[in-house]
């Protein structure tokens, strides 16, 4: 045999162990893997089923109460008194390390926060693409839900300092101000102006509808151009303004109409807001606030 009809047959040998070990696993897949997450969302169906029984009984508070006693007088695992009746359900049936118990408790919140009963979450399960990409689907939910309540915040935070801060100028509306049009989930006055190049004056035009929609619009943009301005003695100051389709010259003029001469001083600005944004975050009131949406009270 020729040594090209040699490498011939041993590509060969190689491609046909290659194709018999695909064959294997497709086997192992179908008969162990594909089985087995049938069982686990046959199991997670039950365990939803017992939830609804312990959520229906009279007995609801005592069979809480029971099942806690025994996960430590018996497994040795420990339950806080604001752990979701799913997860301690879920934890009373696998007695599973506490991140299996975790994954498979969020998989049934997410079913019962989309409506979803034991007699149809396997269904669900299969629909969604499995475990894994149930559980990604509500990281990904908390992750903007966390995103949405910082900006918020920060926005509220933004609004008391514009407040307080010194005015840039004055202009005299007692002529309209029995007109002005104001309303309580506003804090400021959205007016129109143009500037007059002949009398170098900006003159208002219009006043706008007092809209939150439009103020908090306002107060994004303004933290958006605050953030990239913290970059502006940075190499990549230019590629910022870009990623955020701003004008880095525009940007630069922004900030000194705005009294923030340079990056440390946009820094200043923005540690000050965060800070004050951490601190209500903290607060006695934001802290039970967040202790009522995990038990559901409110949504």
């Amino acid at each position: 045999m020729s040594s090209t009809d040699k490498k011939y047959a041993i590509n060969n040998a190689i491609i046909s162990a290659a194709d018999t070990l695909a064959e294997r696993h497709a086997t192992y897949v179908s008969d162990f893997v594909t089985r087995a997450n049938t069982e686990l969302y046959a199991i997670l169906a039950e365990v939803l089923k017992l939830h609804e029984q312990v959520e229906s009984s009279q007995q609801r508070d005592k069979l809480i109460k029971r099942m806690r006693e025994r996960l430590k007088s018996t497994h040795n695992i420990k339950t806080q008194a604001n752990t979701k009746t799913t997860a301690l359900i879920t934890k009373y049936v696998t007695r599973a390390s506490r991140k299996t118990a975790h994954v498979y408790s969020r998989v049934l919140e997410v079913a019962l926060a989309n409506g979803i009963g034991s007699a149809d979450l396997v269904a669900f399960i299969q629909s969604e693409g499995g475990i894994d990409k149930v559980r990604m689907a509500v990281n990904s939910a908390e992750t903007n839900k966390q995103i949405k309540a910082t900006e918020k915040t920060l926005q509220r935070q933004l609004r008391g300092q514009l407040a307080h801060k010194p005015s840039i100028g004055n202009v005299d509306l007692s002529a309209v101000g029995h007109t002005l049009p104001l309303a309580s989930d506003v804090d400021f006055q959205h007016l129109l102006c143009r500037y007059n190049h002949v009398a170098k004056t900006h003159e208002i035009v219009g006043i706008m509808y007092p809209s939150s929609v439009l103020e908090s619009q306002a107060m994004s943009e303004y933290l958006t151009m605050l953030d990239v301005a913290c970059q502006s003695d940075q190499s990549n100051f230019y590629e910022r303004c870009q990623q955020h389709g701003l004008n880095m010259d525009i940007l630069l003029r922004w900030m000194g109409a705005n009294g923030i001469k340079n990056a440390a001083a946009a820094k200043v600005v923005a540690r000050t807001l965060k800070s004050s944004a951490n601190t209500a975050a903290n607060s006695p009131s934001q802290r039970l606030l967040k202790q009522h949406e995990r038990h559901g009270r409110i949504t």
